[in-house]
């Protein structure tokens, strides 16, 4: 149970800071059954969300961070809520210390960011985008693309193992090939098809490495000079996850050398550098999309529906399905 119940008889201001969403109107409806009422901060701080929130129960991010000084300027604040996947916006251990909950939307786009980790792993193999730009310039010589190699009897590395990891090697499954996972955060050995295995092993047996780690303080560039140099000659890296989990500098270095044949990347550390002049910008072995991963309508329509269903449970004082620090509670 939440430990969090009104006894006043008036409105609870929950601040969405940075709404990427047209039409959130089904979501304030559904708040004013719990005497909430929106209230759309536009933020693009965290000094912009203290002076919109600071006397906010509950405050919603997609972009921002919120931190310590969040906390501490806004006595109110009860309930985070980052509307993504990921948590790394948040200081949840401040937010604990504050007795401030912590829930993130851990469900509503997995599929997608499966489907579309699969789909780049696919183009980087059949090198799709350069086949594509090769006969629109007019060209139309398969040589071109040579050379190819066969995806079938290959090793993927899953770097985590979380609902998005799972998925794609479900969806790996009619491929006939080797999953492998690394996670020291799942006990099991095998899941489905998949073995776990060491970091080192996984990286030395992969030929193509699929990043769905969380960002951490530990996993910041975890994928490094010295991971790359670990990796077999000519393997190939796959990002869906986050861009500082691998330090761009050195894999571009490994994608020069040729020690890495490939990338697909929807997201990298920095993406407001990309341009005409970034040099992963020049590379034909480079596969780059806009972090797009996770987008559909329907995972759009998921998300609206999580998060409402979720602030509606706090403010009626019922458990809720995605907290990250139960000790929040205590």
């Amino acid at each position: 149970m939440s430990k969090w119940r009104s006894t006043h008889m008036h409105t609870h201001k929950v601040l969405y800071a940075d709404s990427s969403f047209d039409d959130l109107s089904d979501f304030e409806r559904s708040l004013t059954s719990v005497d909430a009422i929106v209230v759309h901060g536009n933020c693009k701080t965290p000094e912009d969300v203290i002076g919109s929130g600071s006397d906010a129960v509950c405050i919603i991010t997609e972009l921002i961070p919120l931190n310590e000084m969040v906390f501490q300027k806004c006595p109110s604040l009860k309930l985070v809520y980052t509307n993504n996947v990921g948590t790394d916006l948040i200081d949840i251990p401040a937010a604990t210390r504050h007795g401030i909950l912590v829930c993130n939307n851990p469900d509503y786009n997995f599929r997608e960011v499966a489907e579309h980790t699969v789909a780049l792993l696919l183009s980087l193999i059949r090198k799709i985008p350069k086949a594509n730009g090769y006969v629109r310039s007019g060209g139309y010589d398969y040589n071109y693309l040579s050379p190819l190699k066969r995806f079938e009897g290959s090793s993927v590395g899953l770097l985590g193992f979380g609902r998005i990891a799972q998925s794609v090697a479900k969806k790996l499954a009619g491929f006939d090939v080797r999953v492998l996972f690394y996670d020291p955060y799942v006990k099991e050995t095998h899941i489905g098809q998949a073995k776990k295995t060491s970091l080192e092993m996984l990286l030395q047996n992969s030929d193509y490495l699929c990043i769905h780690a969380p960002l951490t303080e530990k996993t910041h560039h975890l994928i490094n000079a010295e991971t790359l140099n670990l990796m077999k000659p000519g393997a190939a890296i796959v990002n869906a996850a986050r861009g500082e989990l691998i330090d761009t500098l050195a894999l571009m270095d490994a994608l020069k050398s040729g020690r890495l044949s490939a990338a697909a990347l929807d997201v990298i550390e920095d993406h407001a550098s990309l341009g005409p002049e970034h040099p992963l910008c020049g590379m034909d072995n480079v596969i780059l999309t806009p972090h797009s991963a996770w987008l559909s309508k329907d995972a759009f329509k998921q998300c609206k529906a999580d998060l409402t269903n979720e602030i509606v449970r706090f403010f009626n004082n019922q458990p809720l399905k995605a907290l990250l620090n139960p000790e929040a509670l205590e």
